[in-house]
């Protein structure tokens, strides 16, 4: 069985590049499913690190759309790498 991956990406007034992106990741992710690296069951999760732009309403359109996008919400910026650590610690139980 393949295992599962969680892409995390931390957000900070992403709105201008998250409706480019946001397909590439899931693109990724189909390619690697279709050739069996990884499970289907694979996931993108955003981590809106406070941004004070469109950035998470836009992460939680995606993840209304498509269930392999997720989104988590910080109240407030907390920097990159706490960001990072909020999305590893969210995927840890689920891969």
């Amino acid at each position: 069985m393949p295992p599962k991956l969680y892409i995390v990406i931390p957000c900070y007034n992403e709105q201008e590049v998250l409706p480019i992106t946001a397909p590439m990741f899931l693109a990724k992710i189909d390619a690697l499913a279709a050739a069996g690296k990884i499970s289907g069951e694979s996931r993108v999760l955003f981590v809106n690190d406070g941004s004070r732009d469109n950035t998470w309403e836009i992460i939680s359109g995606l993840a209304m759309k498509d269930e392999r996008y997720i989104g988590i919400c910080q109240s407030r910026n907390r920097g990159h790498q706490n960001a990072v650590l909020a999305g590893l610690m969210e995927a840890r139980d689920s891969c």
